[in-house]
């Protein structure tokens, strides 16, 4: 059984290397799974649709940004703060009509509107107008801080327990607009998905998967020293003091009642169709939780 992770190895996927490594998989039947780490981000639903892996992890608007019918979302198993990270001194320069560049994992004409919309909503609560001509979204890799060292003014898909912190290390001065700053609803998260078919012909492996994921939480949270430890083995990653901040951060975000809920997530749908990025009807949209 595979599982595919939405980019490369980090700590929010600590709860599958723990369920793994602390053989709560294996006590319900499931022993032989695998982490797998796409070449891009979309790879893994697209290998998830095709039918060659079991489960994959994204953030929650590319359920409706990559809508498929075949889509089922078992919930949001992560949660943080997210969206753009911004230079204070290049929102300076927004404001007073310049051009910027936003340095991004995932550039097509869907999530960079999402983006700019966020940019845009920020600003006009400080009575700024910005214009879309004056946001250049470029596509690099998910090393976001890394970009804007090296030259852009954002990064956008950030999430505060990863990138905030990593700024916040390299002693950046960055605004962050998410959900709460910028008034939107929160998707900056990771949904655990599988596709009705698999779960429909192997509903109890799909069932047994999600537990497995609910007790590693409930376990990282309680053993957060043990969790850690069973993270930098398998990852092979060197134990830095940025590292130990961001896992200890991710613990927080992990939510072990996760459920698929499509009540959860409507708020993301309306306001996708609030900003023109799809029409994707309701009922479709429902049709991919299991209530």
């Amino acid at each position: 059984m595979k599982l595919a992770i939405e980019w490369f190895l980090n700590p929010d996927h600590l709860p599958f290397i723990v369920a793994k490594e602390k053989g709560f998989l294996a006590a319900r039947g499931i022993l032989d799974f695998e982490i797998v780490v796409p070449t891009e981000h979309y790879d893994g639903l697209q290998e998830l649709v095709a039918g060659r892996l079991e489960f994959a992890t994204n953030e929650p608007l590319h359920l409706i940004e990559q809508y498929h019918d075949d889509f089922l979302s078992l919930g949001t198993f992560f949660q943080t703060q997210g969206g753009v990270m911004m230079k204070t001194s290049s929102y300076g320069r927004l404001k007073a009509g310049e051009n910027i560049r936003v340095a991004t994992p995932v550039s097509n004409e869907k999530t960079n509107g999402i983006g700019f919309e966020i940019i845009r909503r920020y600003a006009a609560r400080d009575g700024v107008t910005v214009d879309r001509a004056q946001v250049e979204f470029c596509a690099k890799d998910f090393y976001l801080v890394k970009h804007m060292q090296e030259g852009c003014d954002a990064g956008w898909l950030c999430f505060y327990n990863f990138e905030g912190l990593e700024a916040e290390h390299e002693k950046m001065d960055v605004l962050h607009m998410n959900a709460s700053t910028a008034g939107f609803a929160n998707f900056s998260g990771l949904d655990l998905f599988t596709t009705k078919t698999f779960y429909r012909a192997h509903r109890g492996q799909a069932e047994a998967v999600a537990a497995a994921v609910r007790e590693a939480i409930r376990f990282i949270q309680a053993h957060p020293a043990e969790a850690h430890a069973l993270y930098y083995v398998y990852s092979g990653e060197e134990k830095t003091p940025l590292k130990d901040a961001i896992l200890r951060q991710t613990d927080t975000c992990f939510r072990p009642d996760f459920t698929s809920d499509h009540q959860e997530q409507t708020p993301i749908l309306h306001f996708f169709r609030e900003i023109g990025i799809t029409d994707l009807p309701e009922e479709k949209f429902r049709g991919a939780f299991l209530r």
